[in-house]
């Protein structure tokens, strides 16, 4: 008893380190003249948003970790979900810096350093929480509660399937909103689609840090090397 009580408190601890991070390096990223927010958060302050997001990550997290269906941090597992998530960052780095040449995605879609090393990590914890742990924990509540509910493998990975559609939504619709039907819009909702059942496959598999730690990586190749070498090789 004493050891799952440990178990608790380590998971709760990591969680509040990862939420404390996101909200320095918002407040950091806000001392910069660009305003990268905005984009998603409107005119509301960011800070606000990220204390919103930690109440809501720690509620939706702890709902799901009290379930057994995902777990915050595993001491045991976390090194190798991490190391297999740098792996699968690569790859999806890989494909999507080449397609770049082809499709020559907008000169300025990257925020620029030193601010991008701020932007990024608090970013991706927002959608972290925003997109794959709150989504997931409603979901599965609402349709654990039905009388004809479906075994607990088919209600995760339903949940998942259904989840991992949201973040390419929202990309499709703020980058092409009103744009005439495209394959570079199909390459981006396939790219997100993919990563995004991936990302969650990881989390299930190992942990909420090993998910986050699949972004972080692939963040720093895309929008934060790669975003800063190709406005001299492509434009």
């Amino acid at each position: 008893m004493s050891a799952t009580r440990s178990n608790t408190r380590l998971q709760y601890l990591v969680l509040g380190v990862l939420s404390l991070a996101a909200i320095v390096l918002t407040a950091t990223s806000t001392r910069f003249s660009g305003r990268p927010f905005q984009r998603y958060m409107g005119t509301v302050n960011p800070l606000l948003v990220l204390g919103a997001v930690t109440v809501a990550g720690f509620l939706a997290l702890g709902f799901l970790r009290s379930r057994g269906w995902f777990v915050i941090f595993s001491r045991d597992a976390s090194w190798r979900g991490i190391a297999m998530s740098v792996v699968i960052a690569t790859v999806f780095a890989l494909i999507v810096i080449p397609a770049d040449y082809v499709i020559r995605f907008p000169q300025e879609m990257n925020v620029p350093p030193p601010q991008s090393f701020f932007f990024y990590p608090a970013i991706g914890f927002v959608v972290e929480v925003v997109f794959h742990a709150v989504p997931l924990a409603l979901l599965l509540a609402l349709l654990s509660l039905h009388r004809k509910s479906p075994s607990q493998r088919t209600l995760l990975w339903t949940c998942v399937l259904l989840v991992s559609v949201l973040e390419p939504i929202l990309q499709l619709y703020l980058g092409y909103a009103g744009a005439p039907f495209s394959g570079e819009q199909v390459f981006v909702g396939l790219h997100l689609l993919a990563f995004n059942l991936v990302q969650l496959t990881i989390f299930r598999r190992y942990d909420f840090v090993s998910m986050y730690a699949l972004r972080l990586v692939y963040y720093g190749y895309w929008h934060i090397v790669w975003g800063q070498v190709r406005l001299d090789w492509l434009f």
